[in-house]
């Protein structure tokens, strides 16, 4: 009897009598080959299918989504041309008040479908779609005829209904994609369920372009022939529904042959489709033969002498509800635009009426006494992201839409951008703590303004102090200690993914990704915002969110439905409530123990108020900032010229000032309160020459630190209070540097001399850093060159302007 192993292996094996050799048993080769074909061809058609079902399922799901969008076309507003409202609480009665209104300027006049003569209408949809009032918006047959003569390059015509053509000129959708395509074709369907046949071709002949900016046809026939659109006779209307598919090319007045030629394409079309008789065609052909045209006349209307200008709010509600209708509605912002004036719009504004007033008037009066082209932006903002009041010029506004300062201006914050990103993020992640000891030294390999490798970055003070601690960092300005501050918490690349999406800069190149000192010290290839910088800062007033900044409550359409609400804006944590805290903490001692040898932040303070900010300012002083809070709000302000050129020393003053005036009135009848502080820090006295504890039993005096039970120093010993230490020297220090020392340098330019004593080029080599040091003029602002005792060897300190 055979074993089990021999049986199995002479399953597949010959013993062959002659040689002993055992062989592999085959198929022919002709059946391998189909047998692997079929293997493969099943395998294809398996993953085609499933491929296919999977596109099939994408395509419905965004073929679903597309249907589910609002069209964003309301054709009964849009008939009616209605003004639009801006409501503003009443601050006595808490109450909604009409402040102004929108409306178009544009050169359309709106007229009704019963005013329209049948001439008209037949003849736009003889040429435009002649199965109109056959197709649900969408002709499938014409759609599919145009895609062939697109792939067989005989584009003659569009497979665009009138239905879809005026969802295109209401939306001015006009890219060129199947995605547009699919978008105009499931509106058109929607469109369709909502309004009747005679209401879509009323609004199509009431906004589509007929050349010469006439929009519509009551405006074209005023033009073209000098009457209303009811007396045109068939002549006249096929000239002008010739007109819209290529008002260039068809337009009258400039080339009246190439429009003779298409008015008798929309005759014929007219008589061949049986829309008039043989005689009226007959008349309508006589008549073009001889057609002539008015056109522009020489007449000017007496102007409505209004000298109301919009504020620099309104501007921006303007702009903001553009932008926002553009995104809810799937369109373009210049229809949007159109919307906005056309359509009936609510729009309940955010802005203060009193502090919208007091701030313009106080932009207009800043000390230009040595900057006669200073400008300015400001922008005043609640904690939830409401802008409050907002300017964006020096110069009282003349007219609406000006260029804005606040909002369009790309900027270089300085040093103003260091409690925004590098400090925080090293504190939230507990690579730093308040009283953290940090490096003020060179880093290796730092680019200069002329793009050389050097030691850098400098600092204004001429100098580098080894180690300080973190508070005193902040207060000094120091910008070696905010780019070692960026290596340590692993470089630009995670700054720039934190500014762009936690903190809402949205002006920033892609190059500040890599830049060292773009969101270390401000020296960016991108720049940021006055109003970003204001909502960046806001962090530490309420718990460490961000809100999206906005300047209106909510919107409704003509009907009082809500269209758009900013009411209840879910916020983004950009740190913990615990940082923002501390954060919070440092720019309050930055602010109590300031020195006009570092920086103008002083000016800033506010008699009884519980004042934090921060200073900035850029290489050369091009620009001048000032970025701060109290208990109810935050105010950023930024100076500088439209053509950057260096601020007097006066001038580098007015940021801090704006800020104590601004928000000075805005406090003036506000009750005293202090900031809203995360309940879980832990208050303690630390060593002001090592940050670490010396007892956390009723802490006091000026070396009071907050920190997280996870992330706080050991104890490091006892300390004398009572001592005189405002001077003290730090053991890795090597001097002094409160301000009081021979190597203190310039001001807080970044810039500023490689030598380490008190003479200073003043040659900035980067554009971060601050520039206000000390001088022994009453506004104190240093110039470039200056020691903080406001002379000396290199002084070239100009005289100041008086006390505001």
């Amino acid at each position: 009897m055979r074993n089990k192993r021999e049986t199995d292996i002479s399953r597949y094996t010959d013993k062959s009598a002659d040689t002993g050799i055992i062989t592999e048993k085959s198929e022919s080769g002709v059946k391998r080959f189909f047998k692997g074909l079929g293997k493969f061809l099943l395998t294809a058609f398996t993953i085609c299918f499933v491929a296919l079902f999977i596109a099939g399922i994408s395509l419905s799901i965004y073929i679903f989504t597309l249907a589910s969008e609002p069209t964003g076309i309301d054709l009964k507003a849009k008939s009616l041309n209605q003004t639009s409202f801006i409501y503003i609480k009443d601050d006595e009665t808490g109450e909604f008040k009409e402040y102004q209104t929108l409306y178009s300027t544009e050169n359309r006049i709106w007229v009704d479908n019963q005013d329209i003569p049948q001439a008209m209408k037949d003849a736009v949809v003889a040429i435009e779609d002649k199965r109109f009032y056959e197709h649900n918006g969408v002709d499938w047959a014409r759609t599919l005829s145009a895609v062939v003569n697109l792939a067989t390059g005989e584009d003659t015509y569009g497979g665009s209904t009138i239905t879809q053509q005026l969802i295109k000129n209401i939306t001015d959708d006009n890219e060129v994609s199947i995605n547009r395509k699919l978008r105009e074709i499931c509106k058109a369907l929607k469109l369709e369920d909502e309004y009747t046949k005679d209401q879509i071709l009323e609004a199509y002949l009431n906004v589509v372009n007929f050349g010469n900016n006439c929009q519509g046809v009551e405006s074209a026939a005023q033009l073209y022939f000098d009457k209303s659109i009811k007396d045109c006779s068939i002549a006249e209307c096929a000239a002008i529904a010739g007109i819209t598919q290529n008002p260039s090319l068809w337009n009258p007045l400039v080339y009246p042959e190439n429009n003779k030629e298409r008015r008798e394409i929309v005759i014929n079309e007219m008589y061949d489709q049986g829309k008039i008789t043989k005689s009226e065609y007959e008349q309508a052909m006589k008549e073009s033969a001889d057609m002539t045209f008015v056109g522009f006349q020489n007449t000017k209307e007496d102007d409505d002498d209004d000298d109301y200008v919009q504020n620099w709010y309104i501007d921006q509600v303007f702009y903001d509800l553009k932008e926002d209708l553009a995104l809810y509605y799937n369109i373009s912002e210049e229809a949007a635009s159109e919307k906005l004036y056309t359509e009936g719009l609510k729009i309940y504004c955010a802005m203060d009426e009193e502090m919208q007033n007091y701030m313009e008037e106080a932009a207009q009066n800043i000390d230009k006494t040595y900057d006669s082209e200073l400008q300015i932006g400001s922008v005043l903002m609640g904690f939830d992201g409401r802008v409050i009041a907002t300017v964006g010029s020096s110069k009282k506004k003349t007219q609406a839409l000006e260029w804005d300062r606040a909002t369009h201006s790309s900027l270089q914050p300085g040093s103003s951008i260091k409690p925004v990103i590098v400090y925080p993020y090293a504190i939230d992640n507990k690579l730093l703590y308040y009283s953290s000891l940090v490096k003020d030294e060179p880093v290796e390999n730092w680019k200069d303004v002329n793009g050389q490798l050097v030691s850098g970055p400098n600092n204004a003070y001429g100098s580098y102090y080894g180690d300080m601690l973190l508070p005193d960092a902040i207060e000094i300005s120091s910008n070696a200690t905010a780019v070692q501050t960026m290596n340590l918490i692993g470089g630009p690349s995670v700054a720039y993914e934190q500014a762009v999406t936690k903190m809402g800069f949205k002006k920033l190149s892609e190059e500040d990704s890599g830049n060292t000192g773009a969101l270390s010290i401000g020296g960016m290839n991108g720049g940021v915002s006055v109003r970003e910088m204001a909502a960046a800062y806001n962090y530490m007033g309420n718990g460490g969110l961000y809100y999206e900044p906005y300047t209106y409550y909510y919107v409704t359409d003509s009907e009082d439905n809500i269209i758009i609400d900013n009411r209840e804006s879910v916020p983004k944590q950009a740190y913990s409530a615990e940082t923002a805290s501390i954060m919070n903490r440092l720019l309050s001692y930055n602010m109590t123990y300031t020195q006009l040898s570092h920086t103008g932040a002083s000016y800033a303070k506010i008699s009884g108020w519980d004042i934090i900010g921060k200073t900035g300012t850029t290489d050369y002083n091009k620009d001048s900032w000032f970025c701060g809070l109290s208990p109810y709000a935050t105010l950023a302000t930024w100076c500088g010229f439209d053509q950057p050129d260096s601020i007097s020393d006066a001038g580098r003053t007015v940021a801090p000032k704006f800020f104590a005036n601004v928000m000075g009135k805005y406090l003036e009848d506000k009750e005293q309160k202090e900031y809203n502080l995360s309940p879980n820090l832990v208050e303690a006295q630390y060593n002001p020459y090592t940050g670490l504890i010396v007892t956390t039993d009723n802490p006091s005096g000026k070396y009071i630190g907050y920190y997280t039970e996870d992330n706080m120093p050991a104890m490091g010993g006892y300390y004398d209070y009572n001592a005189d230490n405002s001077n003290y020297s730090s053991d890795t220090s090597g001097g002094e540097w409160s301000g009081s020392g021979e190597n203190s340098g310039s001001g807080e330019n970044s810039g500023g001399s490689e030598n380490s004593g008190g003479e200073s080029s003043g040659s900035g080599e980067n554009s971060g850093g601050e520039s206000s040091g000390e001088s022994s003029e009453p506004e104190g602002g240093g110039g470039e060159s200056s020691t903080p005792e406001g002379g000396g060897e290199g002084s070239n300190t100009p005289e100041p302007a008086p006390e505001e």
